[in-house]
């Protein structure tokens, strides 16, 4: 291990304990609370037939159908979960450059014996890693719990569904990354790469209710990735592969401008 990938792993112990128990949190009391909802399902679902079309449109299945694939799926890996794996990575990737430049500590970095190339990509590493960790939490949570909860979700989808899930945090947070590299601002990382996963997960909700918006959400990943329908039927190789391609180009343009960007 390099001394910066040990230095950055080590600071980062602390704040990792929240978000892990924050998905902890939210992954247990989701499938704890499985059997309740199969229970009472007839009635949330003729509750349901009162809500306005468009909110169920703009939520999706998971707020309308009360199949193990829909309520599991658009809390785990969708809405809640996705908003917790989307944060940590764009605030760590905000953080890996941008984070230390604004507490002083990056001059400290770039003197070391290595090369701005090899910080930059040690950065990228603890990001990684740390989002890992809590996407194989939950997962790990919900496979020991599925037959517990009588749950009975095909392992491969589950498997599918966290691996799309974590590719498309590293989406953003490659994204957070590149951008706090080329700024220096962590606050700019912050809210474009926050701002911009916002603004696509509305564009893909409000398509389904207003018309012209529809071809628009075709460059939304959040049109490609439905934790719900992956639960339920799978995903294929082309999602996860396009995510990943577009997290190691955000990365690596990241690296090349850090290179490059004059620190003085």
């Amino acid at each position: 291990m390099t001394p910066v990938l040990g230095r950055t792993l080590a600071r980062e112990r602390r704040p990792i304990i929240g978000w892990v128990v924050g998905v902890a949190l939210i992954s247990l009391i989701t499938v704890a609370s499985w059997p309740t909802i199969a229970q009472s399902s007839a009635d949330f679902e003729a509750l349901m037939t009162n809500m306005p079309a468009a909110l169920t449109a703009f939520f999706g299945e998971g707020i309308a159908s009360f199949s193990a694939a829909a309520v599991v799926g658009s809390r785990l890996y969708g809405t809640i979960g996705m908003g917790l794996f989307i944060g940590y990575a764009v605030s760590r990737g905000a953080r890996s450059i941008a984070g230390e430049e604004g507490d002083g500590t990056l001059e400290l970095l770039v003197t070391l014996p290595v090369s701005r190339t090899a910080v930059a990509v040690d950065k990228i590493i603890a990001m990684m890693l740390g989002l890992a960790g809590l996407v194989v939490l939950e997962l790990v949570i919900l496979v020991v719990a599925m037959p517990l909860a009588d749950l009975d979700f095909a392992i491969g989808h589950v498997l599918a569904a966290s691996t799309g899930l974590y590719l498309l945090s590293a989406v953003f947070g490659g994204l957070a990354f590149a951008v706090g590299a080329a700024t220096g601002s962590r606050g700019a990382a912050v809210g474009i790469a926050g701002g911009l996963a916002g603004g696509l997960f509305l564009l893909t909700g409000f398509a389904s209710l207003v018309d012209w918006l529809e071809p628009l959400s075709a460059v939304s990943p959040f049109s490609a990735y439905d934790g719900t329908v992956v639960l339920a039927e799978g995903l294929g190789w082309a999602t996860p592969m396009v995510f990943a391609v577009v997290a190691l180009l955000l990365m690596a343009a990241g690296v090349v401008v850090f290179d490059r960007r004059d620190l003085s």
